[in-house]
């Protein structure tokens, strides 16, 4: 959670030192389609479509369990299992629809935030008895920092509380931070 307040406030003071003549960024507008990377809970890919100027859709894959800890799966009926690391091949997959609000407009950078509402689903593998698998709800909430110069680049960070309802119900706190490059 430090390292969230951390980046927060180096990204703050990053569109403060950028001030300037007021310019828009391309991201959203002429370019609605980013790919990218995400590095936290879930770490892997992420792409971003946007559907209008203050929304979009947001989907990510990647290896679930790097980051923050959450619930626990069961490998035997009488076993759980609470330790998560990359190993036994952990994939996560996750799908928001996002609101996008401008936060603050500066001379060359543009700082966003946003509010979601979707799905993860990720699958634990091998060796487990039952219960491989989690699907749930989230809600994601983030900053997103938008550049005039270069004007296809945006940097992000997330957190998102998750409700797991399938096969068990139990709730994660997930989010971290990444990159995306628009075209």
């Amino acid at each position: 959670m430090r390292k969230l307040a951390v980046t927060a406030a180096l990204t703050l003071a990053v569109l403060v030192l950028l001030g300037g003549v007021a310019r828009a960024t391309e991201v959203g507008y002429s370019r609605t389609i980013g790919v990218g990377a995400m590095f936290g809970d879930p770490t892997g890919l992420t792409a971003k479509f946007w559907t209008g100027n203050t929304n979009a859709i947001d989907l990510g894959v990647g290896f679930y369990g790097y980051g923050f800890r959450g619930g626990c799966y069961r490998d035997r009926p009488d076993h759980e299992v609470c330790d998560r690391r990359y190993a036994n091949g952990r994939l996560s997959l996750n799908a928001d629809y996002l609101w996008e609000s401008k936060l603050i407009q500066g001379g060359a950078a543009q700082l966003d935030w946003h509010i979601g509402a979707g799905g993860r689903v990720f699958f634990i593998g091998e060796p487990c008895a039952y219960d491989c698998w989690n699907a749930g709800f989230r809600m994601p909430l983030g900053l997103d920092l938008t550049f005039a110069r270069p004007s296809f680049l945006e940097l992000f960070l997330e957190i998102a509380p998750v409700m797991y309802v399938v096969p068990g119900l139990f709730l994660s706190l997930e989010g971290g931070f990444g990159v995306r490059a628009y075209f």
